[in-house]
């Protein structure tokens, strides 16, 4: 193997070029990829999650994943389908029950809900995670 390479080496100049194909190889031609319009995708904007240390803590006591669902409650931060109409009534209508939401829709409908109850409806696991209930 080796006496072939050096012999490939020795006969073809560009047998080591990267890219070169050798002397007696076929040329093959390359497919031609044309480039497609770009469209121009919609502003998504960032959601920051304020207490994201603090819901993360929450899900630990709640739920052993954030897809899980035990009716009545649904996702990581078990939220039951009057909370979630009241406050994630897009992802509800959209995704189906919570535990089919991402983990950051399921926060982000969490925010909101603390917006207006604080931490209340976790009021044991609230107060497992330190947080006033």
């Amino acid at each position: 193997m080796l006496v072939a390479l050096l012999a490939l080496a020795l006969t073809s100049p560009t047998a080591f070029v990267p890219g070169a194909a050798p002397a007696n190889a076929p040329v093959i031609a390359a497919p031609v990829h044309h480039a497609a319009p770009r469209h121009h995708r919609p502003h998504h904007r960032i959601q920051v999650i304020p207490h994201l240390r603090d819901w993360a803590c929450i899900h630990s006591y709640e739920a052993s994943s954030w897809s899980v669902a035990n009716p009545p409650y649904y996702g990581g931060l078990q939220m039951d389908l009057s909370f979630q109409q009241a406050y994630g009534s897009l992802y509800l209508r959209t995704e189906g029950t919570a535990n089919r939401w991402t983990p950051a829709q399921q926060m982000i409908t969490a925010e909101r809900a603390w917006r207006a109850r604080g931490f209340s409806p976790w009021p044991n696991t609230a107060r497992m995670c330190g947080l006033p209930a």
